[in-house]
């Protein structure tokens, strides 16, 4: 079964709209990014418009913006525009089905996993756009101190 990763591709593609600072990113420039078809990222794109994230500007040198600044945007709102439905889909199998098990593995595990889901969007909604800005920004500055050697940072 193939991960979903619409989430990740909008944070990605949202963090660099935060990292563009008022001047419009194109989908093909975070499609490079991202390393995904440029289709991909405008579906993603509209879906954080129509949500009131992002704001997409036409024409010549258009792109997307952000709407808030990140530090007023949680993963949890982010998550709401890309995701519809509950996280988990559980099959429930009429009380007719012939398997005792079939029959209600469904209803239990629902009960587990909606408390899961609540605790995630729990979680999602405690981090903010900016505060994922700020991790990248570290690992970036480590990879760019990695890099260089002793030599040339003490010039």
């Amino acid at each position: 079964m193939a991960a979903n990763t619409r989430f990740a591709v909008a944070i990605h593609a949202a963090g660099m709209l935060a990292f563009a600072d008022r001047i419009p990113i194109s989908s093909d420039n975070i499609a490079r990014s991202v390393n995904t078809n440029p289709v991909v990222v405008r579906r993603i794109l509209a879906l954080l418009t129509r949500h009131g994230l992002a704001q997409a500007q036409k024409g010549q040198g258009g792109g997307s913006l952000l709407t808030r600044t990140p530090e007023r945007i949680t993963l949890y709102d982010i998550y709401q525009a890309i995701e519809a439905g509950p996280l988990f889909q559980v099959p429930c199998l009429s009380e007719q089905h012939e398997c005792a098990i079939g029959r209600n593995v469904g209803p239990a595990l629902n009960k587990i996993l909606t408390r899961a889901e609540s605790g995630l969007l729990e979680q999602l909604k405690a981090v903010t756009l900016a505060e994922v800005i700020q991790k990248v920004e570290k690992r970036i500055k480590r990879e760019c101190g990695a890099q260089t050697s002793p030599a040339r940072r003490r010039k």
